[in-house]
């Protein structure tokens, strides 16, 4: 059988994040258990009142409990109050459709020769709200970066990097902890791709030492919404 779940939680809070977009991206992602979000669950929008939000999904019952851990565990707007609720259930035939959708997803897994580190540039960065929330006990090691050729914008919701003549991004190279890579390399696909992001491997300067290292940066997709751009490059310095 299929479970509707439908959450609910102050927005009050959040009038700056809904009004950049923030919801729909972040909501999508939380939906990212394993698998594309459009073959997992079935978005079906938010809708905005003065008071909440409210956003439907359709999911599976075996996958249920998952999404009501990340949606109460992993949540970005640091809003433990979420509600996950069943409401409702679907037909037979309905609940079927979405197994064959969601029988063969994969988690993706990084290729031996291929262990990149990981340039971030913004929520994901040290210090950023993210940052202990996915990588915490999973990084061996943190260097301030520049990646040259490339302009930040602001969202909408989050920073989305755009290769560019004469532009630099300031970030962060991770290098994952011993034999974490793998599990890393997979839970950034499913965070960052479902959401307008392409993983892209690139040249970023180290500061420190000024070595040029092949990384693996998150750019923006060709038909991801793009913000104001970040004069600085640097997200933390965004105004």
């Amino acid at each position: 059988m299929i479970v509707t779940v439908r959450t609910t939680t102050d927005a009050r809070a959040k009038a700056d994040a809904l009004a950049r977009g923030a919801v729909e991206a972040r909501l999508a992602a939380c939906a990212q258990i394993s698998g594309p979000v459009t073959s997992v669950y079935h978005w079906r929008g938010a809708i905005e009142t003065t008071e909440e939000w409210e956003v439907v999904f359709k999911t599976t019952e075996a996958r249920y409990p998952d999404l009501e851990s990340h949606l109460l565990a992993a949540h970005d707007y640091e809003t433990p109050e979420i509600l996950a609720t069943r409401v409702t259930r679907a037909g037979e035939g309905y609940a079927r459709w979405v197994e064959r959708e969601t029988s063969g997803a994969v988690v993706p897994e990084a290729p031996a020769h291929e262990e990149r580190p990981f340039f971030v540039y913004g929520t994901l960065r040290p210090g950023a709200y993210n940052h202990d929330r996915f990588l915490a006990g999973r990084i061996g090691a943190e260097a301030d970066a520049v990646l040259h050729g490339a302009v930040l914008y602001d969202g909408p919701g989050y920073p989305y990097v755009v290769p560019a003549t004469g532009g630099r991004v300031v970030g962060t190279l991770l290098t994952p902890a011993p034999d974490a890579y793998g599990e890393l390399f997979g839970l950034l696909d499913r965070l960052e791709l479902p959401v307008g992001y392409e993983r892209v491997a690139m040249d970023v300067v180290r500061t420190r030492d000024s070595a040029s290292v092949s990384a693996w940066v998150f750019l923006a997709a060709p038909d991801a919404p793009l913000g104001e751009v970040i004069e600085s490059g640097d997200w933390f310095d965004r105004r």
